[in-house]
């Protein structure tokens, strides 16, 4: 069978990963683990691959695609947020319903929050303000000059990050947007040009069937990295990007490879009907979890501080703890998929329906 072109692909693999990385935020977020953090990381090297990928042969409504992506259901949240603030202002240790804080955050206006903290209103959505701005910012890249739209989009994000280094101005947009996180892109989008040479290669000749193998073992071995260094090295300011964005992107890069791996041990083996089967059931609910992710990773949140506090206190690890972080799971991927349907799904695809030709 001969292998397809790059980009007429759908590669499962990085769904997964993506999936992945949003079930390691959750885990952040129980106190007795706080083992997941890197999953931003992560999804920022994912986002920089994807954009590139889907790019290549089509751009037309690009930002309007990426606001109906995002927006509906940031908005949501952050209202969401809002009225929670004004209805249970003890639940939040930081922040509070201003209304100059809601515009601003429904805007992607960088503030200080309190202490110094420069994230919107929804804490965890300042992710999607760094995923906004880089869709900005590759909008303008790829109307300069489509084939090295990768070449320039990284070239503005490192004029940014070096303007907030030495200019002398505190400019709350300036020193979010030029935060070293962003580099992280930049990663993504060098895994993508690496996997579309590694396509290349397997297209000419398939890979050896042991490379599935050994993209696996590395994926481990990576994750077992980020575990690591999550509570034993500081990954503030430009430390960020080599401790957590190089193996990040490696992860990205070595999923990549397993999935044309595995494929390619598919494509020279037969199965039982019914361990084809169940792989594939296994395989399309990774899948859908990579689907929800965004999803996922806006509406955990609430449930685990809620079960975190009047149910389980997550202060320590102990068989209840335990049991409560699977519970926290199954909540928070079952709440996360009905708003993936009813938002992501039915609302996004009504929007589209009637604002893009």
């Amino acid at each position: 069978m001969p292998v397809k072109p790059f980009h007429e692909n759908r590669f499962d693999s990085i769904q997964i990963l993506r999936g992945i990385a949003a079930l390691f935020v959750v885990l952040e977020h129980i106190r007795f683990l706080n083992c997941g953090a890197f999953g931003v990381d992560i999804f920022f090297c994912i986002s920089g691959f994807m954009i590139m990928f889907t790019t290549q042969k089509n751009t037309r409504f690009f930002l309007c695609k990426r606001i109906l992506r995002i927006v509906p259901l940031y908005w949501l949240a952050t209202i969401g947020t809002f009225l929670l603030l004004l209805l249970f202002p003890g639940m939040f240790r930081q922040s509070t319903a201003n209304t100059a804080y809601l515009i601003k955050s429904l805007l992607f206006i960088p503030f200080d929050i309190g202490g110094g903290t420069l994230q919107p209103l929804m804490r965890i959505g300042w992710t999607v303000n760094c995923e906004m701005f880089f869709y900005l910012l590759f909008f303008i890249a790829f109307h300069l000059n489509h084939k090295y739209r990768g070449v320039i989009v990284s070239g503005l994000i490192l004029f940014i990050f070096g303007a907030a280094q030495v200019l002398p101005v505190n400019f709350a947009p300036l020193s979010f947007y030029g935060n070293a996180v962003m580099l992280e892109f930049i990663l993504g989008i060098l895994v993508y040009y690496a996997c579309f040479g590694i396509w290349e290669i397997n297209r000419q000749k398939p890979l050896p069937r042991w490379v599935g193998t050994f993209g696996l073992v590395a994926v481990l071995f990576l994750f077992f990295l980020l575990l690591w260094t999550k509570p034993t090295i500081d990954v503030t300011g430009i430390r960020r990007p080599f401790v957590w964005g190089i193996p990040a992107a490696l992860i990205v890069l070595s999923v990549f490879v397993a999935g044309v791996g595995m494929t390619n041990q598919a494509l020279h083996r037969s199965s039982a009907p019914g361990s084809v089967r169940f792989t594939q059931t296994f395989r399309h609910s990774l899948v859908q979890l990579g689907n929800m992710s965004f999803s996922l990773y806006l509406v955990h949140y609430y449930p685990v501080m809620v079960l975190d506090r009047l149910v389980f206190d997550f202060s320590a690890c102990t068989p209840y703890t335990l049991f409560g972080t699977a519970v926290c799971i199954a909540v928070s991927v079952a709440l996360a998929y009905l708003i993936w349907y009813l938002i992501e799904q039915k609302l996004t695809g009504f929007l589209r329906r009637i604002l893009l030709p």
